[in-house]
């Protein structure tokens, strides 16, 4: 089997659904007896993955984690009430929320990121993070660099600040405003508007921290159904990584064709952003990740995709009931029981 020589984990975003890849993620540090940040090499996460990646690279003076998996598991569990506060289920409720209600009160999850983070800097964690976000006021992208912050002050911005820029998901949260300069304020939004899936812009990361590897120690240098589904040809001559991505769940709630005929303006919102943009921006990056890391010849995956479908009832991003959250946990762990054998090759390959 290959050994890669840059680990690289990515974390997609969904909201209180960042309950599926922590109990993956527990797994995974179970069963190597390893945490996370040594694992990998890089630490990718949009929204709710970005939250959990600085929470899995947070350090304590004496240079171990602050967080495990099932910590941050706890976090949503536990408090997922104080990020999204009660709101009725019922369907004109729910069309009222959606169109005329103001965002949720951030007090509240910025007081739990203060808990969890304090003052604790980006260049300052155990392994290399990348977080998503997008100035709204600029009309671009974003990325929380910790490879970049150990270069640049103002680039090391408090890991609080951080996950609260990345989560801020538009009719869900206020932007977050920060000071980046003297010249430049920035007003972020949640990065999952234009990469819910950071897959990409991890192995872009981390093909920079390769070549500074390479300046390092140049000796490391030696190292039928078209269409829908990528077709790739495996490669021993490509860039020693591993990628694993992990999803929040998706559901198949697809949109029939006829029912749209008498769809009016409003009728798209919903559709186009939980079913349309989100599930279609991580699938064509799924597509794109199989021709970038194509397996070894000998089978030793590059990059691997664990996602896995959820009952549509379960999967609203800022249901923090009781019901949901135990639904979620339970659908996680019964994706961890019968996939075991897959997950136990990841581990093997992180670990080796």
């Amino acid at each position: 089997m290959s050994t890669p020589k840059v680990k690289i984990l990515s974390i997609d975003g969904g909201g209180i659904r960042g309950i599926i890849p922590c109990i993956i993620l527990r797994y995974i540090e179970e069963h190597t007896g390893q945490s996370i940040s040594s694992l990998f090499d890089l630490i990718a996460g949009t929204s709710t993955g970005g939250i959990i990646s600085v929470g899995l690279t947070k350090q304590e003076s004496n240079f171990q984690n602050s967080f495990s998996a099932a910590q941050m598991l706890e976090l949503y569990v536990k408090f997922g009430k104080d990020i999204f506060s009660d709101r009725p289920r019922d369907i004109l409720s729910w069309v009222s929320a959606k169109l005329f209600a103001k965002p949720y009160d951030s007090k509240d999850m910025e007081a739990l990121l203060d808990r969890y983070f304090g003052e604790a800097k980006l260049k300052d964690g155990l392994s290399n993070v990348l977080v998503t976000t997008y100035d709204i006021e600029k009309g671009k992208p974003f990325y929380f660099s910790s490879r970049l912050a150990a270069n640049d002050p103002k680039e090391n911005f408090r890991l609080k600040d951080v996950a609260r820029s990345t989560s801020a998901a538009p009719t869900y949260f206020k932007p977050n405003l920060l000071k980046y300069d003297k010249d430049n304020d920035l007003a972020f939004v949640d990065g999952g508007v234009f990469a819910n899936n950071p897959s990409i812009l991890a192995y872009s990361e981390a093909k920079e921290i390769w070549k500074q590897r390479l300046v390092k120690d140049p000796a490391l240098a030696e190292a039928d159904d078209r269409g829908f589904d990528a077709v790739v040809t495996a490669d021993d001559n490509d860039v020693p990584f591993y990628l694993l991505s992990l999803g929040t769940g998706h559901t198949v709630n697809t949109i029939k064709g006829a029912e749209v005929k008498s769809y009016r303006n409003k009728d798209w919102f919903e559709p186009l952003m939980t079913n349309v943009f989100m599930r279609s921006v991580a699938e064509s990056t799924h597509y794109t990740m199989q021709y970038l890391l194509p397996d070894y010849v000998d089978g030793t995956p590059r990059y691997q995709r664990v996602n896995f479908e959820i009952p549509e009832a379960i999967s609203e991003m800022d249901d923090a009931s009781d019901k949901n959250i135990n639904a979620l946990v339970k659908a996680a762990e019964d994706f961890v029981k019968k996939n075991e054998a897959l997950l136990d090759k990841i581990c093997a390959v992180i670990a080796g």
